[in-house]
């Protein structure tokens, strides 16, 4: 019995050791697991770059996206790992597409376009308001997503759009209360115009229950309450 445990409990093990190697040969979030392996350098305490000469200046940027989001909801700033990436084949072995991609309060990663005050800023504001999210949350979100990026672009001025912000933009955003179906008004309208029609109705929030309001809304959906129905109370009857 003994000896049929050992067995099982090795080959489990080889298991679990070959898939996470296996895994590793493939580009994705993952390899943020053990980023020294993919030529990274830890230039401060869970920050890594393949740019160390810049890391003065990346640093810099890390800690005025930290103060943007830690004034905002007045309590300690975000500190998820770091992935900077100066190069676009950084970004690649990493599986960044876009500038930006943050996974719960856990991890950023950037690519060279996301080298930026305003992408570090967004990503932050991600890190803050996912602090309390589990697994469960993924199908049981909290926030819709319209709120969740329109707080991250309001928040960081990011990305920014020169056009007009119709009603209809706004409307069509609103629909968005899911990430899955952010692909589908990326399409439709745009991604520019998606993020920042996404700002503007959680700007409109703020300019009609102020700041204080704002914070109320995201504690207590974060608590459990139904987004919408703290939203509605909280705007009052009119």
């Amino acid at each position: 019995m003994i000896r049929r445990l050992a067995w099982g409990f090795a080959a489990l093990t080889n298991t679990l050791l070959a898939a996470l190697i296996l895994g590793m040969a493939f580009p994705g979030a993952h390899r943020a697991l053990a980023p020294e392996a993919f030529g990274l350098s830890e230039i401060a305490p869970r920050v890594w770059t393949d740019a160390p000469g810049q890391g003065a200046r990346y640093l810099a940027l890390v800690e005025e996206a930290r103060a943007n989001v830690a004034a905002f909801f007045g309590d300690r700033p975000p500190s998820p790992t770091l992935i900077l990436c100066a190069t676009r084949a950084c970004a690649a072995r990493f599986g960044v597409g876009g500038n930006g991609l943050s996974m719960a309060d856990s991890l950023i990663m950037v690519s060279p376009g996301g080298l930026t005050r305003g992408t570090l800023t967004h990503e932050m504001t991600h890190a803050r308001l996912h602090r309390q999210m589990g697994l469960r949350n993924i199908w049981h979100q909290p926030f819709p997503t319209w709120f969740d990026e329109g707080l991250a672009t309001h928040l960081a001025d990011h990305p920014r759009w020169p056009g007009q912000v119709t009603d209809a933009a706004r409307q069509r955003v609103r629909t968005v209360d899911r990430f899955w179906k952010l692909d589908d008004a990326f399409r439709e309208i745009g991604v520019g115009l998606t993020y920042r029609a996404a700002a503007s109705e959680v700007a409109g929030i703020e300019a009609q229950i102020g700041r204080e309001g704002l914070l109320t809304l995201i504690a207590r959906a974060d608590a459990g309450e139904r987004f919408e129905d703290v939203l509605r109370e909280l705007r009052g009857p009119g």
